[in-house]
């Protein structure tokens, strides 16, 4: 059980994660997006979130 509440956890940071990087309506990026390094970071820390996230997931559903 406590996988499952990890891997919910993991998936639903990434989820967050998407929706704060997301342009507002006019099309501009967050202001932390702005910066060079931001744009390579960032979206490699979206893609830990959910690999980590899925993977235990994985985990949670093969040991049941």
């Amino acid at each position: 059980m406590n996988k499952f509440l990890l891997a919910f956890a993991l998936l639903t940071i990434a989820g967050v994660l998407t929706f704060v990087g997301l342009p507002d309506k006019a099309g501009n990026s967050p202001r932390f997006l702005r910066f060079e390094a931001a744009v390579l970071l960032y979206p490699s820390l979206v893609l830990i979130f959910i690999a980590s996230g899925l993977a235990t997931l994985i985990a949670a559903i093969m040991q049941i």
